[in-house]
C-alpha cells in the first residue's frame, strides 16, 4: 500500500486521475485544492497514527516501487526483486553452512 492509498480518501484520488481530463480554467484552482487536501490529510494521519520504519530489504523496495513505473520498467524491477531475494537466500544459506562449519571445528579442537 503506498502512502497515497494509506491517506487519500478514494474521491481525492480519482479527482487526481480527473484532473487533465477537466477544463483548463478549473484544472489550477482543483490542482491547489487537491494538494492542501493531501497536506490536511497528511497531517491528521501523522497525528493520530505513530510513524513505522519498514525494514529495508531491497526486494520489499523494489516490489514497492514497481507499481510506480511503466510497464516497461515493472519487468526489470522484478528482475532486480528476484536478484535481492536470491542474494538474501544465498546469504542466509552460507551463514548456516559457516556456523555449522565453525561448530564442528571448535568441536574438533576440543
Amino acid at each position: 500500500m503506498t502512502f497515497d492509498e494509506a491517506i487519500l480518501p478514494k474521491e481525492l484520488q480519482m479527482l487526481k486521475a480527473f484532473l487533465p481530463f477537466l477544463p483548463v480554467s478549473i484544472q489550477k484552482m482543483l490542482a491547489i485544492y487537491i494538494k492542501w487536501t493531501e497536506l490536511q490529510k497528511t497531517i491528521e494521519y501523522f497525528s493520530r497514527n505513530t510513524p513505522i520504519q519498514k525494514s529495508p530489504d531491497m526486494g520489499n523496495l523494489m516490489k514497492c516501487m514497481k507499481g510506480l513505473l511503466p510497464p516497461e520498467e515493472q519487468s526489470q524491477i522484478e528482475q532486480f526483486a528476484d536478484m535481492f531475494e536470491n542474494m538474501d537466500m544465498y546469504r542466509e544459506m552460507f551463514e548456516g553452512f559457516s556456523s555449522t562449519f565453525t561448530s564442528d571445528q571448535k568441536e574438533d579442537n576440543t
